[in-house]
């Protein structure tokens, strides 16, 4: 029983005494102001009593000296804006594209440009390719988006974008004309990522 009164005693003791520091009128707590809450620190600027984002500083507290550190940015960290696929340039009828078969499936090429055909895309005949697992998009430069319009038809992922390999593309030589001639070259792999759809 003792122990239990003590206890509570020194619970008591140190409530009062976390009251009075929060109620504490010295000069040094009463000339700090709280620091203003927001939820959009972003929108927030002086005129409203919000902090300045750019702007970051601390103040002496207690003993410490009036030069304490203060930590001040110069400027705000910079930002991109430049979206990662551009919005397309070319209206479709001036993108050639080339579907080539490396899936193993017989008419899938075929297949795949019958569905692109409809919504303007210059076509190019489809061809075979070398027998490849992987299904890619490839693109020519500045035509990043337009390939990306494809793979989103598709309802698939940008991860099937590719640029166009400086060294050419695994197709028959009856074909690299074709792929020479095409801004994007679709190549059907035997995962079926696009031709299943």
């Amino acid at each position: 029983m003792p122990r239990a009164a003590l206890l509570v005693g020194v619970a008591v003791a140190i409530g009062l005494l976390m009251l009075w520091k929060g109620l504490d009128d010295s000069p040094v707590a009463a000339d700090r102001q709280a620091p203003a809450l927001t939820d959009d620190v972003a929108g927030a600027d002086s005129g409203t009593g919000g902090a300045d984002p750019a702007v970051v500083t601390t103040e002496p507290v207690g003993g410490e000296p009036a030069d304490a550190d203060v930590v001040t940015p110069t400027s705000a960290a910079p930002t991109t804006t430049e979206a990662l696929f551009p919005t397309p340039t070319h209206d479709p009828n001036e993108v050639k594209v080339l579907v080539a078969n490396g899936s193993g499936v017989s008419g899938a090429a075929g297949k795949v440009t019958d569905m692109l055909s409809p919504l303007g895309w210059t076509m190019e005949s489809p061809a075979n390719a070398d027998k490849t697992g992987t299904t890619r998009v490839y693109y020519r430069t500045e035509y990043q988006a337009d390939a990306r319009k494809i793979v989103e038809h598709f309802s698939e992922i940008p991860s099937l974008l590719e640029k166009m390999p400086t060294g050419g593309l695994g197709v028959p030589s009856k074909a690299e004309d074709r792929v020479a001639n095409a801004h994007i070259v679709v190549i059907l792999g035997s995962d079926q990522r696009i031709q299943s759809n």
